[in-house]
């Protein structure tokens, strides 16, 4: 109630309130505590995403990658077709390589041949050579179990798949996670060159591209803040005067700030002039009422201070002073060798 009242939602309009972010935000807020306390007790941990809302360092982390959305999805783009392009290589040249190692569930019953994916899509005849041996290889080795491997690039789909949860996640790109093929095999060039450009293109440039976005938005956000509250400690909140304006004065800044121009005073007197009953303003309230029903803040002493109003018209009076001095110092001499200048005619004409 306080927060709708300090808003004054209560008094705008429906159109106004509907837009108005922060109102929603709480809205939600209260929806997610009641759906918590009526539906589940998940609902409540969203509730701790309050702190990054009331924390701006945590806030800056989150707009470090909304405010340029736009620059990361196109990156993002980018690597998607780039993983499209390699899954299609794949999946027409290397798909005998995409065989991984997965952990299955103890009800599984899948042995031999349907491990390789080979039962239900034709049997062993459309696989290449080496696969026969590989395969009877596993499912002869004592160690080796063979539900703990499948065919991962089948169809399309599979493949698209498997570069793109695979390939994306580890350091080494789509090639740590593919058959170790032999230095005999005739397609071995293709796969150093594959995994290379996969390593380089996707991992090195692409995904740096878009890490380098978010690190170059959260450091700017960083200094933005850094200027706020360097200016808001250099500078009056009032006049807009900075720091080095009172140096050398009979004020210094802080005494300035507090005294003079303490901006919760002014806060206050808003409040008075909004509280107070009209009949009862005085000529300088009437004043600033209408300045503020206009929403306009020429009523603020901007880029200017009574103390360095009178400090510089003392300094003015000291000058009109050294000057009045001179000049009556200068009138003494005149005189004096004017009276020397009439001896001596005398004596002259004598």
């Amino acid at each position: 109630v306080s927060f709708v009242g300090n808003r004054g939602t209560f008094i705008r309009g429906y159109k106004a309130m509907i837009m108005d972010v922060e109102f929603l935000y709480h809205v939600g807020y209260i929806v997610t505590s009641v759906l918590g306390l009526f539906v589940h007790e998940l609902f409540y941990s969203i509730l701790l995403f309050d702190l990054i809302y009331r924390e701006e360092t945590l806030f800056n982390v989150i707009k470090s990658v909304t405010r340029n959305g736009r620059s990361i999805l196109l990156t993002a783009l980018l690597a998607l077709i780039l993983v499209y392009l390699f899954s299609i290589v794949g999946f027409l040249f290397l798909k005998d390589d995409f065989i991984l190692e997965v952990d299955r569930l103890p009800d599984s019953k899948a042995k031999g041949w349907a491990v390789l994916g080979v039962l239900g899509t034709g049997g062993p005849s459309h696989i290449s050579g080496w696969v026969i041996p590989l395969a009877l290889a596993l499912l002869s080795s004592p160690e080796a179990d063979p539900e703990q491997w499948e065919r991962a690039c089948d169809t399309l789909l599979m493949c698209i798949v498997t570069v793109l949860n695979h390939g994306l996640r580890n350091g080494g790109g789509v090639g740590d996670i593919l058959r170790k093929p032999s230095k005999d095999e005739s397609l071995f060039p293709a796969r150093v060159v594959y995994d290379l450009l996969f390593f380089f293109i996707v991992i090195i440039i692409v995904l740096n591209l878009i890490f380098g976005v978010i690190i170059d938005t959260f450091a700017d956000l960083r200094s933005e803040k850094q200027k706020k509250e360097e200016i808001l400690k250099t500078t009056c909140f009032i006049c807009g005067l900075e720091r080095d304006k009172f140096d050398n004065k009979t004020v210094s800044f802080e005494e300035h700030i507090k005294y003079e121009h303490n901006m919760w005073n002014y806060l206050y007197f808003i409040v008075l002039v909004r509280v107070k009953n009209k009949t009862d303003y005085t000529g300088p309230e009437s004043y600033v009422a209408q300045m503020i029903k206009n929403k306009n803040l020429d009523w603020f002493p901007r880029m200017r201070a009574m103390s360095l109003v009178s400090n510089e018209g003392e300094g003015e009076q000291n000058e009109i002073r050294n000057l009045q001095d001179k000049l009556n110092t200068t009138m003494k001499l005149v005189s004096h060798l004017t009276s020397q200048l009439n001896e001596l005619k005398e004596q002259v004409w004598e």
